[in-house]
């Protein structure tokens, strides 16, 4: 029986920017109604992802944020913060992402460091007033204590020779993960969405067996080796298919999410 269901955000739960619809909205409801907990695990910051429960009208019982960096356990009310980037790794980042082009971000307390205007000033975290922007295209303007992770916004195209780069070199202490077709992200090595669903379990009594896990990217997999319905979306990544053992009939953009809980889960089909 399963007791808990934690999703992706972007591309699972929703398309990226769009709110959740009426029908996800009410599949979590539904599911909390039963007794099965829900949570959230995505590469936003946990302060990030309250808001968006506040936007959408919903209350995790669990969110993990900053790609298992940090969590919030809303049984006991309590956050968790775990893993942050050293500065040395963040400087190592630009030596790696070197030969392509990119646009570069990252998260510092409450300032957010972009080198283009334009996405930074667009960002939803800006125009709410949340934070700062310091927009620069200095790798050492981003080589700063605190940060949980730095992103290189890339071309699809460079992805597969980005990965085989990254794949080159022997890292020491922080990890690459492709986390969008267009995105790559660095982050601490012990960060992982997995661990730290697997540490909520062991408190709350919680086994693989009744974990149920969605997402559609390479960083959703340590979500699946932890779960025992590990379910990928049929929009995701072919390496993130190979790791599920099911697949959504439908995509993001026709609730596939909602559609196999409300199926497979709440119905039993």
């Amino acid at each position: 029986m399963i007791k808990i269901v934690v999703a992706d955000i972007d591309n699972t739960l929703t398309v990226k920017h769009r709110d959740i619809s009426d029908y996800t909205r009410n599949i979590i409801n539904e599911l909390q109604a039963n007794g099965i907990l829900f949570g959230l695990a995505s590469g936003r910051d946990i302060e990030s992802l309250h808001q968006l429960e506040d936007k959408w009208d919903i209350k995790a019982d669990l969110l993990i944020g900053n790609n298992g960096s940090e969590y919030y356990d809303g049984i006991l009310d309590k956050h968790h913060v775990f893993y942050m980037m050293d500065k040395e790794w963040i400087r190592k980042t630009f030596e790696i992402m070197q030969p392509f082009k990119y646009k570069v971000w990252m998260k510092n307390g409450d300032t957010f460091y972009n080198s283009d205007e334009k996405a930074a000033r667009n960002s939803s975290k800006y125009m709410n007033g949340e934070v700062k922007v310091k927009i620069t295209k200095n790798p050492e303007d981003y080589v700063l204590d605190g940060s949980f992770k730095i992103g290189f916004r890339v071309s699809e195209e460079d992805m597969p020779a980005i990965e085989k780069r990254v794949a080159s070199y022997e890292l020491e202490g922080f990890k690459g993960v492709k986390t969008e077709s267009t995105m790559y992200e660095f982050c601490n090595a012990l960060a992982s969405k997995g661990k730290l669903l697997e540490e909520f379990g062991r408190i709350h009594n919680i086994n693989k067996d009744e974990i149920a896990s969605f997402g559609d990217m390479s960083n959703d997999i340590s979500l699946f080796e932890v779960s025992g319905m590990a379910v990928c979306m049929i929009n995701g990544s072919d390496d993130a298919k190979s790791k599920a053992n099911h697949i959504t009939d439908k995509d993001v953009d026709h609730d596939g999410f909602a559609d196999y809980v409300d199926r497979y889960i709440l119905k039993g089909e």
